[in-house]
Protein backbone atom coordinates (compact mmCIF):
# COMPACT_ATOMS: atom_id res chain seq x y z
CA UNK A 1 0.00 0.00 0.00
CA UNK A 2 1.22 3.47 -0.53
CA UNK A 3 1.61 5.62 2.43
CA UNK A 4 -0.87 8.88 2.23
CA UNK A 5 0.16 12.04 3.74
CA UNK A 6 -2.37 11.84 6.39
CA UNK A 7 -0.27 8.81 8.10
CA UNK A 8 -2.80 5.99 7.17
CA UNK A 9 -2.19 3.33 4.09
CA UNK A 10 -3.95 4.21 0.83
CA UNK A 11 -6.34 1.41 0.45
CA UNK A 12 -8.45 0.48 -2.71
CA UNK A 13 -12.10 -0.74 -2.16
CA UNK A 14 -13.05 -4.28 -4.41
CA UNK A 15 -14.77 -4.04 -7.51
CA UNK A 16 -18.18 -3.23 -7.19
CA UNK A 17 -17.79 -1.56 -3.81
CA UNK A 18 -16.63 1.68 -2.23
CA UNK A 19 -14.29 2.95 0.62
CA UNK A 20 -16.81 5.03 2.48
CA UNK A 21 -16.02 7.48 5.07
CA UNK A 22 -18.06 9.40 7.19
CA UNK A 23 -17.58 12.69 9.49
CA UNK A 24 -20.79 14.11 10.99
CA UNK A 25 -21.59 17.81 12.57
CA UNK A 26 -23.60 17.72 15.52
CA UNK A 27 -25.87 20.84 16.58
CA UNK A 28 -23.27 21.37 19.18
CA UNK A 29 -20.54 22.01 16.20
CA UNK A 30 -18.90 18.71 17.54
CA UNK A 31 -17.73 16.57 14.65
CA UNK A 32 -17.63 12.95 14.90
CA UNK A 33 -15.56 10.55 12.57
CA UNK A 34 -16.26 7.08 12.24
CA UNK A 35 -14.11 4.28 10.44
CA UNK A 36 -13.89 3.78 7.30
CA UNK A 37 -16.41 1.22 5.78
CA UNK A 38 -16.17 -0.97 2.34
CA UNK A 39 -20.21 -0.80 1.15
CA UNK A 40 -21.26 -2.34 -2.01
CA UNK A 41 -22.02 0.55 -4.40
CA UNK A 42 -25.97 -0.03 -4.51
CA UNK A 43 -25.86 0.15 -0.81
CA UNK A 44 -24.21 3.39 -0.89
CA UNK A 45 -26.49 4.90 -3.09
CA UNK A 46 -29.46 3.33 -1.02
CA UNK A 47 -27.96 4.99 2.35
CA UNK A 48 -27.02 8.47 0.20
CA UNK A 49 -30.79 8.54 -0.94
CA UNK A 50 -32.31 7.80 2.14
CA UNK A 51 -30.34 10.48 3.75
CA UNK A 52 -31.71 13.53 1.42
CA UNK A 53 -34.93 12.56 1.69
CA UNK A 54 -34.84 12.67 5.29
CA UNK A 55 -32.54 15.97 5.56
CA UNK A 56 -34.05 18.94 6.70
CA UNK A 57 -32.78 21.38 3.90
CA UNK A 58 -34.60 18.80 1.72
CA UNK A 59 -37.89 19.45 3.83
CA UNK A 60 -37.52 23.01 3.79
CA UNK A 61 -36.55 23.31 -0.01
CA UNK A 62 -39.95 21.54 -1.14
CA UNK A 63 -42.00 23.57 1.88
CA UNK A 64 -40.46 26.63 0.07
CA UNK A 65 -41.69 25.88 -3.16
CA UNK A 66 -43.97 26.97 -5.57
CA UNK A 67 -47.21 25.50 -4.96
CA UNK A 68 -49.36 23.61 -7.53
Amino acid sequence: MTPRRFGRAARTARPGYALVSVSARDANGFVHHYDDVEAPLGSLHEAVAILQLHSVATDAAHSGGASA
